[in-house]
């Protein structure tokens, strides 16, 4: 791992020192890493990098070095094992033409064609300029009039290059000629000049919002009002104009700072900014040339680190980067890590800014992202141009939705594309490059302020201070109080980015991973961090051509033209200009009065609480007030720059294949002004039916989508009148200018007024117009689902009841999701109300559809019961009474929305039963995947904790005798004896502690065949000092563990997000080649109204179509092949029995504690280890037992009689064993007794062998005594005479025993007693060979775990359960039993879309 983070920084500098021209020393780099990391280059290294060296060889100076790059082909093919592709033959080719070496030049071509690659590929790579090809055309034609060996071969290049020329001419054609058919299909050449167009709408007055984004954006949009452009030539203009052209405008500033002109059309903060350049663009000059000396030098290392990358910027496009983006984070709220965060300034009343670590981070990747731009602007030529073209035209003449013919071209595509190897900066590149111009803005950077009584003087526009916020210090760069106050406040956190406005031609096609969308740049298709694991994942798989069907339903929704709904925007024009709250269109000041401290703030703490809470609902609410003017302004300057132009939206995705469209700023998923603001550029006639669905898209902007369709449309005709009077004078003057009497506009009522405002203005122009059925209508209608996530777990389980409630089902009405689990929450009230609980005699007859709506939509997306309670507090605080006050307390609003929000968990666990199975399903299958590793891995774990246990062991070892022989190791012995101590040790304890954790993420495959992989892991924090300050950043390249937790509970709303775009992108393919204009925003699909009844087929079909997949089935069996070798860890607790007794015999109880075995094998004791490190590390609890390593058993005393008397000696010699998984209960009771037989019979053979020994001692000693008195003359009397046993007696007076025979006599007692010992083993068996252990998995028999805990505690058992771990096989529970719900059912369900 950290092998292939050192690789990656290595090519980075590689590739800086190609740009700077020290060629030589990328060679020795290359050439250095093969020989260090051969493994990893192998993983890591391809023809691209090779093809950067050779071509760095090419330019090299003073003088290229040309034989140098011929042996360097020769090495990468040879030694390398690199075959070359069509761009190194194009590099080489290139290199040697304009070198004078055309005989060289001809056999590479050769070669190229004999490798199978052909000179139309070498054409369309991007490492040849038109100058390049050029010189190679003059080259053919002079083979060609010398008439030399190479003739055909010339001729061959000579007919490819004119056919080349002869296709782009043919694309691009004549503008005029293209304009000549009113509705040819769209090409590539539409004219941006169409404002001088009969009726072409004139750019109106806009009160825009004076901050910088705003500014740049509409600088950036002047270049739209300029009409000597055509289509194709101002996307690119636009493209590149990002800072190219806020940098010309700062310089006409500085030019004519003194004319009043200026002054008077250029805004204060423009002119103040423009001023900081010159200052700015110097220090930055002087550090590049610094930056220089370092690099040729050597000399100063720290510098060298940044250095190769600061030079690779113009000095003056690095300043007005910087100032740009300081500007914009500081106007915006944005520039905070989160919303906490973000809140805790506001607590705090903290001085605002931004983080200084994000600023820094982000101004670097801004820097770094030009960087890469301007090298791929210089990488481009006209047949590259051509081919884009070609591909563009196959695109919107529909034939590259055939799935034959785009596979091919992609192949195609892959085999030409130059696939350019693009650097990876380091952290610490990063870091310090974006803290060193912060420090110089900083610095330059001086804003005029005037004080009471003081001249003007200049003071620093930015400070940097350190604060504390939750108990740690975090650097912030904020502007000064003059500057806020140009600012006004933390204004919109959008970016402002002229490269992601929408499109004004069709975006490039998707061809490749990274290669589709704008026209400028290759960006990758997914919407994921650089160098992360889903990265390499869309790489391989584009490389097998599984992203054909993903990527052409991005170009089906990218080739979809928009334009501008002109009625509506002038409606919105008036309410933005007049600054009034209308519509969701922000009033252009705050009213809201601040909250007034209470009197008794000092003395009562609930006042003073609830009086922060309102301080801080009330600054959050003017910030974002200021925000979302911002944000309306920033559509409505778009909306207005389009207005004579159509748009199209390049698309891309997320990890989970949900769509979205490139343009942050204005498009369909936007707000519903943006989408009112939206029409579809081609209009359709309306028809009868298209008249029909109008109606009905009409009412349901209404909220009148739960009614049924004929009553959607008498709805429509009853209220006629206002329809046509809304669409005749959408805001009357008296309502604009709030005059007294006057009347709001009943369309204003609707949920979705903007968007119903089109659809009146749609439905009275079709009205009016002499054949309705034949009105052009341009409006787009949607078709939604109902809570599509549950309409998915629905359709997977085959849930009737949930398939009902979610309109799968045939039915003569829609029915409400929401309002059925607003039922069913309402119930649960209504009954804890009657109990006199608190919370529900507070809510009770006060809960509404819009209450529990977002909960509701949101839950089968994963959102946590945290989660859920903001979301309710949101909606609580809304509710208001008949006098404009809120309902509901604010100190109040936390615990009654917490209570709520698990009413309605519970409400919709008991209406879809069938969906909480099968998202407990994903759960489990999640939590178990992300605690897992490989078995390989966890053998090389083990044996590498056993392995350094040997070496800790040898050394301490090696320790004591050198200590006690006064002498000391020294470093190559310590070394020897623990290797890993040596070099790399601080990397290899890190890889250490990495083994502890989870590093496994989900993963599955979605039914378009695109592999989703979970991102979430636990970012590393690295620390990099900087001359700003110490800055702790997340590093994405270092290893990270699993975030298991995340893992787990985002993966069911994940796979069903995947399931609803796989659905999407299907049912786009198909309305695209059905000839449908189609649009989606997730679960709504739009059309035109004629051609609703053909996509509602098509999604009907396309759902069942998937759902008819065994889907569950499906990634059960992917995550068994997946995860096959994957082991997890488990909590296992062992049952265990071991008894003693009193002195009276009696059962004493069991034991408390069971001591380990000492023989204990060293492997399982690190795979245990390894086990419950895993655990914790994932925030797992340990159940039904807790914590603790023994079962506390606490009825034990009063049940140790009961035990007593309900045990029993059994025959240990022909018991039959009882299997725990058959009869857990059965296998602990006979455990118990067998336990208990061993425990009494080995105490009987004790006490019987102490009996016979104690005999034995007794009759020898009588007998010896015996004998002594005998052997004396003196006869005993017969009162001291010793008296013997029967035995002995009988003995002794049969002469058997005499002083001769005593000691053979004693033996065969001895021999007896021996004799009568052996036999108690047979008489009382104590040993048992076959296995009694009853191990209880927690995650697996956690019922059953639970049962024998119970009869612990009650006494029914007498041992107890010892907590373990250990790794066993990954396998997955069965799947929910499916109901019986028909899918086809989908197919004639009237509400399914509607």
């Amino acid at each position: 791992m950290h092998t292939g983070k050192t690789v990656t920084e290595q090519l980075s500098v590689m590739q800086s020192c190609l740009f700077n021209g020290n060629t030589e020393q990328a060679q020795r780099i290359l050439v250095g890493m093969y020989q260090l990391y051969p493994q990893a280059m192998q993983e890591v290294v391809d023809v691209a990098i090779h093809n950067e060296i050779l071509s760095g060889l090419f330019r090299a100076k003073p003088r290229p070095l040309v034989s140098e790059a011929l042996q360097w082909y020769d090495v990468m093919e040879n030694q390398y094992a690199i075959e070359p592709n069509s761009n190194t033959f194009a590099v080489l080719i290139g290199g040697f033409v304009n070198n004078g070496m055309q005989n060289v030049a001809l056999a590479l071509m050769q070669e190229m064609l004999r490798n199978g690659y052909t000179i139309h590929g070498m054409l369309l790579s991007s490492y040849l300029s038109d100058e390049d090809i050029r010189k190679i055309e003059n080259m053919a034609k002079d083979v060609v009039n010398k008439g030399e060996d190479n003739v055909e071969l010339a001729s061959m290049l000579l007919g490819e290059v004119k056919s080349a020329e002869d296709n782009i001419s043919a694309i691009t054609g004549d503008s005029a000629e293209q304009e000549s058919v009113e509705h040819a299909p769209v090409t590539l050449d539409e004219l941006a000049g169409i404002s001088n167009k009969p009726g072409a709408y004139e750019r109106q007055q806009l009160n825009s919002t004076n901050v910088a984004g705003i500014m740049q954006l509409k600088s950036t949009l002047e270049s739209l009002y300029l009409n000597e452009l055509h289509g194709y030539n101002l996307q690119v203009r636009l493209e590149n104009d990002t800072y190219d052209a806020a940098l010309a405008r700062y310089r006409e500033i500085n030019e004519k700072r003194n004319d009043p002109l200026l002054s008077a059309n250029t805004s204060a903060l423009r002119r103040l900014s423009a001023s900081w350049l010159p200052k700015l663009e110097s220090m930055i000059e002087e550090e590049q040339q610094r930056c220089q000396v370092a690099m040729e030098g050597h000399s100063d290392k720290d510098r060298l680190k940044y250095g190769r990358y600061f030079v690779q910027l113009d000095a003056s496009k690095m300043a007005t980067v910087t100032i740009l983006e300081t500007l914009r984070l500081n106007a915006t709220s944005n520039g905070l890590h989160s919303q906490s965060e973000r809140q805790n300034l506001l607590n705090q009343k903290a001085s605002g800014g931004v983080f200084a670590s994000t600023l820094v981070t982000k101004l670097s990747k801004a820097i770094h992202n030009e960087i890469r731009f301007e090298q791929m602007k210089k990488r481009t030529n006209r047949h590259v141009f051509g081919h884009r073209l070609s591909l563009a035209r196959l695109a919107t003449s529909g034939k590259l939705f055939n799935m034959a013919v785009r596979r091919a071209k992609m192949r195609e595509h892959r085999e030409h594309s130059a696939d350019l190897f693009l650097d990876e900066w380091g952290l610490d590149t990063r870091i310090r490059i974006g803290s060193l111009l912060v420090s110089m803005l900083l610095e330059s950077a001086r804003i005029p302020e005037r004080r009471d009584g003081e001249a003007e003087h200049m003071v620093p526009a930015f400070h940097h201070k350190l604060e504390f916020l939750n108990g740690r210090r975090h650097g912030l760069v904020y502007p000064s109080s003059t500057l806020r106050e140009l600012f006004k406040s933390d204004s919109s956190s959008h970016a402002v980015t002229a490269r992601h406005l929408p499109m004004l031609v069709p975006p490039r096609p998707w061809m490749t991973y990274n290669s589709g969308g704008y026209l400028t740049r290759d960006e990758p298709c997914m919407r994921i961090n650089d160098g992360s694991e889903q990265l390499r994942l869309l790489k391989h798989a584009s490389n097998e051509d599984r992203l054909s069907t993903v990527l052409a339903g991005l170009d089906a929704l990218g080739m979809t033209r928009w334009a501008i709904n002109r009625p509506v925007f002038e409606a919105i024009r008036k309410v933005w200009n007049a600054g009034r709250e209308i519509a969701e269109i922000p009033a252009s000041t705050y009213n809201e009065p601040e909250p007034v401290k209470p009197a008794d703030y000092d003395e009562n703490p609930k006042a003073r609480i609830k009086h922060h809470l309102e301080t801080r609902e009330w600054m959050n609410g003017r910030a974002n007030q200021h925000s979302q003017r911002c944000d309306c302004n920033y559509k409505i300057e778009i909306a207005q720059a389009f207005m004579n132009h159509p748009m199209y939206f390049p698309h891309n995705m997320d990890f989970r294949g949900r769509a979205y469209p490139i343009p942050p700023h204005f498009n369909h998923l936007g707000n519903d002004m943006c989408r009112g603001l939206l029409t579809f550029h081609e209009g359709r006639p309306l028809t009868e039916r298209g008249m029909h669905w109008l109606k009905i898209h009409l009412a349901n902007l209404f909220g009148k989508d739960k009614m049924s369709h004929d009553e959607r449309i008498a709805f429509v005709e009853e209220n006629k009148a206002k329809i046509m009077a809304a669409a005749d004078d959408p805001i009357p003057a008296a309502f604009l200018n709030d005059e007294p009497g006057a009347v709001r506009p009943w369309w204003l009522d609707a949920d979705s007024p903007w968007q119903a405002l089109a659809a009146c203005i749609e439905y009275t122009d079709a009205v009016r117009s002499p054949d309705p059925a034949a009105y052009i209508s341009h409006l787009h209608i949607h078709q939604d689902g109902t809570c599509n996530g549950l309409q998915h777990y629905a359709a997977m389980g085959r849930d009737s009841k949930g398939a009902h409630e979610v309109n799968l089902a045939t039915s003569d009405r829609p029915q409400d999701v929401y309002s059925g689990i607003l039922r069913v929450a309402e119930r649960y009230v209504n009954e804890d109300a009657e109990l006199g609980v608190e919370e529900a005699l507070q809510l009770k007859n006060r809960l509404t559809r819009k209450i529990v709506k977002q909960t509701v939509m949101t839950n089968v997306y994963g959102v946590t019961l945290m989660g859920a309670k903001e979301q309710i507090i949101a909606r609580l605080r809304e509710v208001k009474d008949e006098n404009g006050a809120h309902v509901f307390d604010i100190m109040n609003l936390s615990k009654l929305a917490l209570y709520l929000a698990k009413k309605i968990f519970a409400s919709l666990g008991e209406m879809f039963t069938q969906a909480q199975e099968t998202q407990n399903w994903l759960n489990e299958s999640a939590r178990r995947i992300s605690s897992s590793m490989t078995r390989a891995a966890l053998a090389d774990t083990i044996k590498m904790a056993a392995d350094a246990r040997k070496s800790s062991a040898r050394l301490r070892t090696a320790v004591k005798q050198a200590k006690a022989a006064g002498e000391t190791l020294d470093c190559d012995e310590v070394l020897e004896l623990w290797p890993d101590l040596g070099p790399g040790a601080m990397r290899r304890k890190r890889l250490d502690t990495l083994a502890d954790k989870p590093m496994t993420p989900v993963a599955w495959t979605t039914p378009l065949g695109m592999t989703v992989l979970q991102p979430y892991r636990k970012m590393v924090t690295r620390r990099v000092a900087t001359n700003l300050q110490n800055i702790n950043v997340h590093d994405v390249n270092m290893p990270a563990q699993i975030n298991s937790q995340k893992q787990k509970t985002a993966f069911p709303p994940n796979f069903v997000h995947s399931l609803d775009a796989s659905h999407m992108v299907l049912s786009a393919i198909e309305c695209k080649v059905a000839g449908l204009v189609f649009a989606s925003v997730h679960d709504s699909y739009w059309t035109h109204a004629c051609d609703v009844d053909k996509m509602n087929s098509i999604l009907r079909e396309q759902f069942v179509k998937m759902h008819k997949q065994p889907i569950m089935a499906n990634v059960k069996a992917e995550f068994e092949q997946r995860y096959s070798d994957h082991m997890v860890p488990i909590v296992v607790w062992d049952y265990v029995n071991s008894f003693s007794f009193e002195k009276n015999g009696e059962l004493k109880g069991s034991q408390r504690r069971l001591s380990k075995s000492g023989h204990e094998k060293q492997a399982e004791q690190i795979e245990a280890d390894l086990a419950r490190k895993h655990i914790e590390s994932c925030d797992e609890t340990e159940g039904v037992l807790g914590g603790t390593d023994d079962l506390v058993q606490m009825q034990i005393e009063v049940n140790d009689q009961k035990l007593a008397e309900s045990m029993e000696v059994v025959d240990l010699t022909s018991i039959e064993l009882i299997d725990p998984a058959q009869d857990l209960f059965g296998a602990a009771r006979q455990a118990d007794l067998i336990a208990y037989t061993q425990s009494v019979n080995g105490n009987r053979i004790k006490d019987e062998r102490r009996a016979l020994m104690k005999t034995y001692r007794e009759r020898v000693s009588q007998l010896r005594k015996y004998m002594t008195q005998m052997a004396k003359k003196t006869a005993p009397s017969e009162e001291d005479k010793i008296k013997l046993c029967a035995a002995e007696q009988a003995a002794v007076d049969s002469k058997q025993v005499t002083q001769g025979t005593l000691v053979k006599y004693i033996e065969n007692l001895k021999a007896e007693r021996d004799s009568l010992i052996d036999g108690l083993d047979a008489k009382y068996p104590v040993k048992f060979d076959r296995s009694l252990a009853i191990s209880i998995s927690q995650r697996d028999d956690k019922e059953q775990l639970e049962q024998l805990e119970t009869l612990i505690k009650q006494g029914k058992l007498a041992g107890r359960l010892v907590k373990g771990h250990k790794f066993t096989e990954l396998t997955f529970d069965d799947l929910p039993a499916q109901g019986d719900f028909d899918i086809n059912q989908v197919l004639r369900s009237p509400y399914f879309f509607s």
